[in-house]
């Protein structure tokens, strides 16, 4: 894995469409008892499985051989031990093992060599918010949920991260397995939930990569057709929709407000641009333009 503030020349273009093949692998491992349940992929896999081709102006997506999983409280507080034994033994079934800090396993994070690619999948899940529950964490403390009574593997909960099931779509995309090519369905945070998550992250960590995955998911998608999946997600229309449209509002007028702040900033760096002023006008810009497009939609943002 690149380190969270290297660069584009950290990421592999070729591996985005291997990283398909190996998801599928993944999920595939886990078996008819999870299957794509309870289950969505965020982080930096979204770019290039909303938008297969991008428009020929915009370069690939960067790839990463990084699988970020968000796995819902209804699997985190069920009573079925099948799923639990089943990720675990599809994990470890690809060679893949609980990475280590410092000595210390780290179970919501598993690495290895699979299809001779180095692979990281993480799994992340809602805070939970409830009597008995662990609360929010402290500032630059990890909360982490257990998976299961084994204590085998563990969720990292993530701010708003409790819109993601309720925002899922499904994408088909034909795929080479490890047993040959096949068309899957994979479960995928939608745009909505996917930006919010992101200002939750570009807020919490310097990881240049999220202003960058944002910044080109946007100019891929184009800010009008960008602008209607917002609009068309059943959040806006639920009793979630105050609290997007504030996470939506510190994406734009806030972490892209303008040339200094720390979106286009971060873009800027994650590209090595020097002096970097036209990449920052960049990002503003499509920022800015999904805003607009946003508020002739009718959806306004603080």
């Amino acid at each position: 894995m690149a380190g969270d503030r290297g660069g584009i020349d950290d990421y592999d273009d070729a591996i985005t469409e291997r990283l398909l093949g190996i998801a599928a692998d993944v999920l595939r491992s886990f078996g008819s008892a999870f299957g794509g349940r309870h289950l969505a992929i965020v982080g930096g896999a979204v770019p290039s499985l909303l938008v297969p081709v991008p428009p020929p102006e915009i370069d690939h997506h960067a790839g990463t051989a990084d699988l970020d999983f968000h796995l819902s409280l209804h699997l985190l507080d069920g009573e079925t031990a099948d799923y639990y034994q089943a990720i675990i033994d599809g994990l470890r079934g690809l060679g893949l093992r609980p990475d280590e800090e410092a000595g210390r396993e780290i179970k919501w994070r598993w690495v290895g060599r699979y299809r001779d690619v180095r692979v990281q999948v993480e799994f992340l899940c809602p805070v939970r918010a409830r009597a008995g529950r662990p609360e929010l964490p402290a500032s630059g403390t990890p909360a982490e949920a257990n998976i299961g009574p084994s204590g085998e593997i563990t969720a990292l909960a993530v701010g708003f991260g409790h819109l993601v099931p309720e925002d899922t779509v499904t994408v088909e995309r034909r795929v080479e397995s490890s047993r040959g090519t096949l068309t899957f369905e994979f479960p995928v945070a939608g745009l909505a939930s996917w930006l919010c998550l992101k200002a939750d992250a570009i807020m919490r960590r310097d990881k240049p990569k999220d202003a960058y995955d944002v910044v080109w998911l946007l100019a891929a998608l184009g800010p009008a057709e960008a602008a209607q999946w917002i609009a068309d997600c059943a959040l806006l229309a639920g009793e979630r929709a105050d609290e997007v449209r504030s996470q939506l509002g510190r994406l734009i007028a806030d972490q892209f407000g303008d040339e200094a702040a720390v979106g286009p900033t971060a873009y800027a760096d994650f590209l090595h641009a020097d002096p970097g002023s036209v990449e920052r006008r960049r990002a503003v810009g499509t920022l800015a333009a999904l805003r607009h497009e946003l508020s002739a939609r009718g959806i306004t943002l603080p």
